[in-house]
């Protein structure tokens, strides 16, 4: 695919091919980078713990809006699902300082179906969705069946560093994030 130019959301938020979050949505800057997105192809959320402009290459999460509302406090509220991850090069700042990036698509994780280790942590996220409404909602099609899936979302939700998490960002990353959550969830459950 060729480079494509997108606003680009700063955030404290990790997230990974087919994951979903819902945004609380407030500042100027922000409600245009949402009718701009609406408009067109969507916008990019940078794992980023501050809103500092950065000329360094970057990945991010490609997202589309898939649902909007407005809490009771007037604050629009979107649930994003990410499409794919992407490379950001050329990071600018318009007049409103809102983001933008030229990004090209970023390979991920094949396809993967369960295995020993990824059927018991289908388990064991399926127990937590059932336990969590709100995680369930934002999620009508859940896909346990399959191992890449279920390890993407451990890696979104679990209370782990972001740079940390960020070491999972590369297609031959698997593995290393399925060994990570096997010595996390895994070995709590034995206890």
């Amino acid at each position: 695919m060729a480079t494509i130019n997108l606003p680009i959301f700063p955030l404290p938020i990790f997230l990974l091919p087919q994951g979903v979050t819902r945004l609380r949505i407030f500042e100027k800057r922000y409600l245009k980078m949402i009718s701009q997105a609406m408009k067109n192809q969507g916008f990019v959320i940078v794992t980023h713990d501050n809103d500092e402009k950065t000329d360094t290459e970057q990945v991010g999460s490609w997202v589309e809006i898939i649902n909007f509302d407005q809490g009771q406090d007037g604050i629009l509220l979107i649930d994003v699902h990410c499409k794919c991850l992407v490379d950001i090069k050329a990071i600018s700042q318009d007049q409103d300082n809102l983001h933008h990036g030229d990004v090209t698509v970023k390979n991920h994780w094949p396809d993967t179906g369960l295995d020993q280790t990824t059927d018991k942590l289908a388990a064991s996220l399926s127990k937590l969705f059932s336990e969590n409404t709100e995680l369930s909602a934002l999620y009508p099609k859940q896909h346990f069946e399959h191992g890449d899936w279920v390890v993407a979302r451990w890696l979104e939700i679990l209370p782990v560093e972001l740079a940390e998490k960020s070491l999972f960002v590369n297609k031959d990353s698997f593995n290393q994030a399925k060994q990570l959550l096997e010595r996390i969830i895994l070995s709590e459950d034995k206890i």
